[in-house]
C-alpha cells in the first residue's frame, strides 16, 4: 500500500509491532489498546484505562525512535468514550489523536436504538 501511495494506518499491540511497521513505511501508527469495551457486544475484559498511557507512550516512543514524523493515535480496549479518549490524550506525550471505530460507529448506534425501541415501547393506547 505504502509502495502505492496510499494512507497506511496499522494497528499495532506492542512496540516491537511499532517498529517494525514504521520501519515499513507506515503513515500513522495505531497503539491498539484490546477490543472495545461496551454496550451490548463489546469486550467483558480489558486493559485498566489507567493502564493505557504507559503502554500508548511505549508504542509511541518506539516508533518515533524509527522515524520522528510518524503520527501515533491511540485506540480500542477501555478506551470507548470521548471522555476516556481525552484522558488517554492528556496523559501521554507524543501521541497526536485517537483512532474511533466501535466508539464512532458501534456504540452511538447501540444507544440511539435502544432509546428508539424504548420510546416506541413506551407509547401507551
Amino acid at each position: 500500500a505504502n509502495a502505492k501511495d496510499m494512507l497506511t494506518t496499522p494497528y499495532v499491540f506492542n512496540t516491537d509491532e511499532a517498529v517494525a511497521m514504521t520501519k515499513a513505511g507506515a503513515d500513522i501508527i495505531v497503539a491498539h489498546m484490546g477490543l472495545t469495551t461496551g454496550g451490548n457486544i463489546g469486550a467483558e475484559t480489558a486493559l485498566k484505562l489507567s493502564d493505557c498511557p504507559k503502554i500508548v507512550a511505549g508504542i509511541a516512543d518506539a516508533a518515533k525512535k524509527v522515524r520522528k514524523d510518524v503520527i501515533v493515535l491511540c485506540h480500542g480496549g477501555p478506551i470507548s468514550s470521548p471522555e476516556d479518549a481525552a484522558y488517554i490524550l492528556r496523559s501521554t506525550k507524543g501521541i497526536h489523536g485517537f483512532y474511533g471505530a466501535s466508539s464512532m460507529e458501534r456504540l452511538p448506534t447501540e444507544i440511539a436504538l435502544t432509546q428508539q425501541t424504548r420510546d416506541f415501547k413506551s407509547i401507551s393506547f
